[in-house]
């Protein structure tokens, strides 16, 4: 565990000295002589400034090595001499709320590219810094009297369709500035740590369970009846009674007597019966006797 601990100590020790040497790379002494080629200007700054400036090609040095430069800072004082510069991109430059868009950076670039020389005339030189300040301070930057040429300058950035300059910033303690991008210098911005994006849990997904189907059932077929053939009744024929012969109408007889012939007949037909009931006279006759002697003994 001592050994372990010492390891963990020293490898501290070494981390630590490489993020100073680190730092102390990427910080630069910048040391600032003042305008060498140029004018003098009378601006007016939303920040309450107005006055007189120096404004043209300033010249600078940055470790000892002397470059040409331009403010893109106008709303801070320069300062004679300060460590702690870092070059960074132009859209890095100056601090907010006066940081460069990406289309700033390209007028600026382009600006540059049509009319820096390190031979330039003052005027020239004065106007080309002028420029720079009208893109850097926009509405919160006033140019009062002579601009020397300034918005011709930006007026020929419409035209304009070459490449632009290789410029990259120093920004610092004091004034930010623009120079030609030294051979090999690369941006010396603190990256702006990536927050790890903690890994939102996918949640499981409980799956829904498929309901089951009921299944419908399939309703049975009522069979549809046959209906059943009522046999239609044969109808009984009613027997035609035959038709009635119609007789014949009897003849009248021939021969019918007349009225005048009737008694003989009639006392054909008793004398008939009398020979036919010839015991029954007697019983008649003793009828009629009987009765007499009633009528007799009645008083």
């Amino acid at each position: 565990m001592p050994n372990a601990a010492r390891s963990s100590l020293a490898l501290s020790v070494v981390t630590a000295l490489g993020l100073a040497a680190t730092i102390s790379a990427q910080a630069h002494l910048v040391e600032d002589f003042g305008v060498r080629t140029g004018a003098p200007a009378h601006i007016s700054l939303s920040t309450g400034f107005n006055g007189f400036v120096g404004a043209g090609i300033k010249m600078i040095q940055v470790d000892g090595v002397q470059m040409d430069a331009f403010c893109i800072d106008p709303f801070t004082m320069a300062l004679r001499s300060s460590p702690g510069y870092k070059f960074v991109p132009l859209t890095k430059a100056p601090e907010a709320p006066f940081t460069l868009s990406a289309s700033e950076a390209i007028e600026i670039s382009d600006l540059w590219a049509m009319f820096y020389n390190p031979g330039m005339k003052e005027n020239k030189a004065a106007g080309l810094q002028l420029a720079i300040w009208e893109i850097v301070g926009g509405d919160d930057f006033s140019i009062i009297g002579k601009d020397y040429g300034a918005n011709l300058m930006l007026a020929a950035l419409g035209s304009y369709s070459g490449p632009g300059a290789g410029l990259i910033a120093l920004t610092g303690p004091g004034q930010d500035y623009v120079v030609l991008t030294p051979p090999g210098q690369g941006d010396e911005s603190t990256p702006t740590p990536t927050p790890h994006s903690t890994p939102t849990p996918t949640p499981h997904s409980t799956p829904t369970p498929t309901p089951h189907s009921t299944p419908t059932p399939t309703p049975l077929p009522t069979p549809t009846p046959n209906p059943r053939s009522i046999p239609t009744p044969t109808p009984t024929p009613i027997p035609t009674a035959p038709p009635h012969s119609t007789p014949n109408p009897t003849p009248p007889p021939h021969n019918v007597p007349d009225s005048g012939s009737t008694f003989p007949l009639f006392a054909t037909a008793i004398l008939a019966l009398l020979a036919l009931n010839t015991s029954s006279v007697p019983a008649l006759v003793r009828a009629r006797v009987t009765r007499d002697r009633i009528l007799a003994k009645r008083p």
